[in-house]
């Protein structure tokens, strides 16, 4: 069993170091002086006239979490002892009851290379080109089930392995975005998108299972694993010699392994002066891996019942003997990796292939006050990974005293665990947009020592958040503009629309700090 703790203590330390739930920075939604925050929502409109993002300063956005567990459920304290869940007085059963049924485990970066903006009457147009990494992995609760008690039932224990399920994308997103407002009440926005990948390794489960008993363990599977890298990978029979070769020259590292599309589509609608609803469909959109892909087709209807290649011409009379056989020898060894290469078989092809981009859906909900200086909002975030979907609920109050400052303070409840808090700053000074925004901030945090995973690593504390799932961040530095007699033009129109219509109420209302236009 020592093997099976080792590899729940690595799970462990991955499902905390890597991760979900949100692939954004919902702090975000409500900031309205951000002039990137339509790529949240392509309807809305950034406030100035004219942004331009600078390339990685301009927006950079860094995700990683998991849905399932925090440090808190793997280490905690119990009678004034550090222990972990596996220790004797640890608590296996809490921690698996902890595990959802599919533990997301997801991690994502993205930052601009190129972006701005301009507007053009009542519509707004957007170009942005943003690299983006995008890895998610899907972990059964049966592989914990196994790994933490075995197999209990001395007749027949049944594990389903099929959503053990993965993808990780590297590629470049060319983006072309519209909004426009049709009225007082509407806006609406959208983006073309060009997606240029450069690396892709992802697998599909047609079938996983694994029948275990006292006589016989059967395991029964097939599926793919495809591959799209800059390079050549070469794999032999049932993956047993591995070897890579680079690209011959910064040509081929840079011509795109795949190509695909996507869309956004939003809508805001203004109910009235204090209430807006909106809505986004982010990332709607797929790439067709062509260049240096392969594909690894695998299936195996393995049974395992017992060791059968003692050597007949030794001596077997002792216990000793019996283990000598075993591991001196291989005889356990070459049993199992025997039967599993005659039970096993791979189909190596070269055959292009598609995955999806993970969708994103959010729904928004705005209650403004004091001439919308200040906001409470409702974020409903979801997304989707190859048929599961993971969500999250955002609740922020939302400060514009002033054009030149918001702030945001926001709470999310699925992953919060009442342990973490949101918070954004967005800063206009002069011609640049300064704003920083995170949604979990740990209360309490944890730091993990490379030097005692390994005494050759330098030594360097890691803060690891204790009793949170997920930690992300998003900054950015904007240059903004806008036309010299524009705010002294919306005076002038509206000071002469209430006079025509015989109402003469001050102008210091329109200029408010809200960003419909």
């Amino acid at each position: 069993m020592r093997w099976i703790k080792l590899f729940l203590i690595l799970l462990m330390i991955s499902l905390v170091s890597l991760n979900i739930d949100s692939q954004q920075v919902n702090t975000l939604y409500f900031m309205e002086n951000i002039p990137v925050r339509h790529f949240l929502n392509p309807s809305f409109q950034p406030t100035n006239d004219f942004y331009l993002s600078l390339p990685v300063v301009g927006f950079t956005q860094f995700n990683i979490g998991n849905n399932s567990v925090s440090l808190k459920d793997i280490i905690y304290n119990v009678n004034g002892k550090t222990i972990t869940f596996l220790n004797t007085n640890g608590d296996i059963g809490l921690f698996y009851n902890t595990l959802k049924s599919n533990t997301i485990i997801r991690t994502d970066f993205q930052t601009n290379l190129l972006s701005f903006g301009f507007r053009q009457n009542t519509a707004y147009w957007t170009f942005s080109v943003t690299e983006k990494i995008d890895g998610t992995m899907n972990l059964p609760k049966d592989i914990f089930k196994i790994s933490l008690f075995g197999t209990p039932d001395p007749q027949n224990n049944s594990f389903n392995f099929r959503s053990l399920q993965s993808n990780v994308s590297v590629y470049t997103e060319i983006a072309l975005g519209y909004s426009k407002k049709l009225d007082d009440t509407w806006r609406i926005g959208g983006k073309l998108k060009l997606l240029l990948g450069q690396a892709n390794i992802s697998n599909n489960n047609n079938q996983f299972l694994l029948q275990a008993g006292t006589n016989e363990w059967n395991i029964k599977g097939d599926g793919t694993l495809n591959m799209a890298i800059p390079g050549k990978l070469t794999v032999g029979t049932n993956f047993q010699n591995i070897s890579y070769t680079k690209p011959a020259g910064i040509l081929d590292w840079i011509n795109p392994t795949g190509i695909g599309a996507g869309i956004d589509v939003g809508v805001e609608y203004r109910l009235n002066d204090k209430i807006k609803l909106s809505g986004a469909l982010n990332d709607i959109g797929f790439i067709r891996w062509m260049r240096n892909s392969q594909n690894y087709h695998y299936g195996v209807d393995y049974s395992f019942s017992g060791i059968k290649l003692f050597n007949s011409n030794s001596t077997i009379n002792t216990f000793q003997d019996v283990y000598n056989q075993l591991f001196l020898h291989n005889a356990l060894v070459d049993t199992i990796v025997t039967a599993f290469n005659s039970s096993s078989k791979t189909n190596i092809t070269s055959n292009s292939y598609t995955t999806a981009t993970t969708a994103k859906l959010n729904l928004g909900f705005e209650y403004s006050i004091l001439n919308n200086k200040l906001s409470f909002g409702i974020l409903s975030y979801s997304q989707l990974f190859k048929n599961i979907i993971s969500e999250e609920i955002t609740g922020s109050l939302n400060a514009r005293p002033y054009k030149w400052l918001n702030g945001s303070l926001s709470y999310s409840v699925i992953q919060g665990r009442m342990s973490t808090l949101g918070a954004g700053l967005g800063l206009k000074t002069g011609i640049f947009n300064w704003f920083i925004a995170a949604d979990y901030i740990p209360f309490e945090k944890s730091t993990l020592s490379l030097t005692d995973l390994d005494p050759n690593y330098p030594k360097i504390n890691i803060p690891i958040p204790y009793n949170s799932t997920t930690f992300n961040v998003s900054a950015g530095l904007n240059l903004v503009f806008d036309k010299k007699n524009d705010k002294s033009d919306k005076i002038t129109r509206h000071r002469s629309l209430n006079l025509s219509n015989g109402l003469f109420r001050s102008s210091k209302k329109q200029d408010c700090n809200c960003d419909w236009k």
